[in-house]
Formats: structure tokens, C-alpha cells, sequence
């Protein structure tokens, strides 16, 4: 991010700045994982509905989800000290 974006940034409600972490940090994720996280984790689906839907096995989205949340906090764990 270049000085003039770092300071739009951090003049962003600490709300937006979070958001704006948040799907920067999904579009980090690759495409199947990015899936099985939104659909596990926000939609509350299952692995058995989500495996058919993405053409896996249940434990592969298992591990899909797996890897996207070791992304995120990596992520989270990368950012700024005093950023939300």
C-alpha cells in the first residue's frame, strides 16, 4: 500500500478498516477454500452439502477450511500493531 493509500486507510472508521482487512484476506484465499469458508463458516452449511456443491469429499473441504483460517490469522497476525 502506498503513503497516500496507508493514510485514506487509516483515516477509515476502525469498522471499515475491518472490513477492508477482511476481504483483502479472503482474495488472498484460493478460490475452493475462499467456498468452503463462507459457506461453513458464515452460512452455518455442512461438509456433506458443501462437498457436492464443489465437486470434492467432505474431508477435503475439511481441509479447505483448514488452510483458509491458517490464512487469516496469518493474515490477521501480519497487520500493523493497534489495527483492529
Amino acid at each position: 500500500m502506498d503513503t497516500a493509500s496507508a493514510h485514506r486507510h487509516a483515516l477509515l472508521p476502525a469498522s471499515e478498516r475491518v472490513w477492508q482487512e477482511f476481504l483483502a484476506a479472503l482474495d488472498e484465499l484460493p478460490p475452493d477454500a475462499r467456498a468452503v469458508l463462507l459457506l461453513h463458516d458464515v452460512l452455518g452449511a455442512g461438509f456433506d452439502d458443501i462437498a457436492p456443491l464443489l465437486g470434492l469429499e467432505p474431508p477435503a473441504c475439511r481441509r479447505r477450511l483448514q488452510q483458509a483460517r491458517a490464512c487469516l490469522r496469518a493474515h490477521r497476525d501480519h497487520l500493523e500493531p493497534g489495527t483492529p
